[in-house]
């Protein structure tokens, strides 16, 4: 079978959604199928899409980046997007996903969209005008033709009919790759000095205004007079105005080192300070399912996240404390998890890395979009994770 992945950015800039990429690719390459990987050009994809068992190119945006243009691309597809094949497309409102749909039907292929939370209510609130026409002119006429919906966990399924939309829904959530997370700690020790010497809290994920992180911060900075022995680290990188708006507003708490902001953090680096954290936070405002967040259970860490983040399970499995996005709710659960015995944190962390080892990995994980794309090929029944209803 070929199946082609079709996604705007194919780099960091992508958030979450090119390591998703990546390891289905991978993963279903493995299992002999014939995998290809379709995209934009930006000033990282040379340093991030190393090259894996499957083929993946980049095209070149003519016009403004934030709809993404590009002939080149729409070239690409057409070499990829051989009949009685799979075009899956991964986010909505740029043009990859237009020609992911066009692509589709001229080579006579089954199309699956993964909107990775793109459909959330938090989500299309942001930037509506832009969003609403976009699904004028091809969103809406993209989603309504997909063979099938893809939704990350049950509540983004129920928020796919409340936009109206009909199409059967595999529920399938995002994978981990546990052996590319266990490493050990000291060597992050040497790039980063600052963080030597305490206990520490990591955020890692963009830094964008969904994820919470302003919030985040006022609640740390009453804490901290209270809990000079930790720090919080901040990992990943977002729009510079909004970084420097948070440095701005950590001012006080930089110096001390209360605070540290790492930068963008991947590859051995990610492995490194996810070694080196003693639990995680993650206080969203929205969220598909978070691959940050599987990445820092499967490596051991108790985790404080929303119900926005769509992950009771972690929670259920005492692994994790649900807090609320308001600062009152991220302090109190802040002072919770910090407040806890070493040994109590530990066997936390350990009770997520046992779920995420029964449940999540990435084998497992593309093990159920392989029978989803069996499906609608008309090569199997219909998957359990399928729902028509």
């Amino acid at each position: 079978m070929d199946i082609v992945h079709v996604t705007s950015w194919l780099s960091r800039l992508g958030g979450g959604i090119p390591p998703v990429i990546w390891a289905l690719a991978r993963e279903t390459s493995r299992r002999g199928q014939n995998v290809s990987v379709v995209g934009l050009k930006d000033e990282w994809v040379e340093a991030d899409c190393k090259k894996d068992n499957f083929t993946f190119v980049s095209g070149e945006i003519v016009g403004p980046r934030s709809f993404g243009f590009s002939p080149e691309l729409k070239k690409q597809l057409r070499a990829f997007a051989r009949s009685g094949g799979i075009v899956h497309s991964h986010g909505l409102w740029m043009y990859p996903g237009w020609a992911a749909r066009k692509a589709a039907v001229e080579n006579n292929c089954r199309l699956l969209l993964s909107p990775h939370g793109m459909l959330e209510p938090w989500a299309l609130d942001r930037s509506s005008l832009k969003k609403k026409a976009a699904g004028h002119f091809f969103e809406y006429k993209n989603l309504k033709q997909a063979g099938c919906l893809h939704a990350l966990c049950a509540p983004e399924a129920e928020n796919f009919r409340r936009f109206g939309l009909k199409n059967p829904i595999a529920i399938i959530p995002n994978g981990v790759d546990l052996g590319e997370l266990l490493t050990p700690d000291n060597a992050i020790m040497e790039k980063f000095p600052e963080i030597k010497g305490r206990r520490r809290i990591l955020f890692l994920s963009r830094l964008h205004p969904k994820k919470g992180l302003g919030n985040l911060l006022q609640a740390w900075q009453k804490m901290a007079p209270h809990f000079k022995d930790w720090q919080l680290l901040i990992a990943g990188s977002g729009d510079s105005a909004y970084e420097s708006e948070l440095k701005a507003f950590s001012k006080d708490l930089i110096p001390n080192k209360s605070v540290v902001f790492l930068g963008q953090i991947s590859g051995e680096n990610k492995k490194q300070i996810l070694a080196a954290a003693d639990a995680f936070i993650l206080p969203s405002f929205s969220e598909g399912f978070s691959v940050a967040i599987l990445e820092a259970a499967g490596a051991g860490l108790p985790v404080l996240l929303t119900p926005q983040c769509n992950f009771p399970e972690l929670a259920r499995a005492n692994a994790a404390i649900e807090i609320t996005t308001d600062t009152d709710g991220i302090e109190k659960g802040l002072r919770q998890i910090l407040e806890l015995p070493d040994e109590q944190r530990k066997v936390m962390g350990q009770n997520g890395h046992e779920l995420i080892k029964k449940s999540y990995t990435w084998p497992s994980i593309a093990g159920q979009m392989c029978r989803v794309y069996d499906w609608m090929m008309g090569k199997c029944p219909m998957p359990e994770t399928v729902r028509t209803v």
